[in-house]
């Protein structure tokens, strides 16, 4: 079942609508702003509902906080991309300076994070289209986009699908923050074990930006193989981890993700047994504990440092300028798919 409600205007004057997927098990609410994952809401150890995403109660909320990109389609381009410039078929390219004035991050000021959509509504699922102009942000290209949900069960599905006239280069993440305490629960996530399924990562220098460089994550905070519970990792800045201010914001590397669907990541909460794995046929997942939050929420709720965890899954950061990096590049006319599942459960 779906169901739509009104949920504000964007600062423009765009009247916004909350589309909600309720399959019985879970719910799933998508606003057409960004397509937005706004609440997912799915059932705890009691049989009691809680929304496990952090997010906004209106749609002005997200237009007025464009920094921390709850619950965000992120696009053209996810991450950053170092001194917002590359060169595609030997002409360079110049896009927004919107991470501490020198790099791009996210695709840009408006990206595809604060468009409004077009939408079709399915029995389960929803798709979210929107075309972006050639040029917007710097980026070649009109770029026809669309980012669909499903929910069937505990399990989320988001595809990206995108096709250029020109050639461009592209990169889709969805950045939901996750909280498996509840978004409104004012908790950390330092009760939560997280297990990914990477044996690299990238590194990062003083900007967030990564180096080129991919080392092994062993004897390191990055390695999250066998489940380790956040509270253990966090928190220590005299390490690998000072570079991000205590926390984790980095690209681990998914080695068996061969553009077919893999498992990648487990978030758990023992507290309440809400369970969350990530499945992708991306070669990355950006880990990022929410280190920077410094935000109110939900019904007011205050989110500080490791209020939650993103599980962005990527291709690899700065890719277009890191020539051993898979390639971002889409040719014209041809189709960009990827896919990512979050399927809750109670374990």
């Amino acid at each position: 079942m779906i169901t739509t409600r009104p949920f504000g205007k964007t600062n423009s004057g765009n009247d916004v609508t909350l589309y909600t997927i309720d399959s019985g098990e879970a719910k799933a609410s998508i606003m057409d702003f960004g397509a937005n994952l706004v609440a997912f809401e799915v059932k705890d150890i009691r049989g009691e509902y809680v929304d496990i995403v952090l997010g906004y109660d209106d749609a002005s909320g997200y237009d007025n906080d464009r920094g921390t990109y709850f619950g965000a389609t992120v696009g053209r381009f996810a991450n950053r991309i170092a001194g917002a410039k590359f060169t595609l078929n030997g002409k360079e390219y110049n896009v927004t300076k919107n991470f501490k004035g020198k790099h791009c991050l996210h695709g840009g000021d408006d990206g595809l994070s604060f468009v409004m959509y077009d939408v079709t509504v399915g029995e389960d699922s929803l798709a979210f289209h929107v075309v972006s102009p050639d040029g917007a942000e710097g980026f070649p290209g009109n770029l026809d986009f669309t980012v669909k949900y499903t929910l069937i069960g505990t399990e989320l599905t988001i595809e990206y699908l995108a096709k250029s006239d020109a050639d461009t280069v592209v990169g889709f993440t969805n950045h939901s923050y996750f909280n498996l305490n509840g978004g409104t629960s004012g908790k950390t996530i330092l009760n939560h074990t997280l297990t990914v399924d990477a044996d690299g990562y990238c590194e990062v220098d003083c900007d967030a930006l990564v180096t080129g460089k991919i080392f092994p994550v062993d004897n390191t905070p990055y390695d999250f193989r066998t489940p380790k519970l956040l509270g253990d990792v966090l928190g220590d800045e005299t390490g690998l981890l000072g570079v991000t201010g205590g926390g984790i914001d980095n690209n681990l590397v998914l080695w068996g993700a061969k553009r077919e669907l893999s498992y990648a990541a487990t978030l758990y909460n023992g507290d309440n047994g809400i369970a969350v794995d990530c499945y992708t046929d991306l070669p990355g997942v950006q880990i990022y504990t929410g280190t920077f939050l410094d935000t109110f929420g939900k019904k007011g709720t205050p989110h500080k440092k490791f209020a939650a965890i993103c599980l962005e899954t990527q291709g690899c950061a700065n890719s277009m300028n890191v020539r051993y990096f898979p390639s971002p590049i889409l040719k014209a006319g041809e189709e960009h798919y990827t896919k990512t599942v979050y399927k809750a459960y109670v374990k």
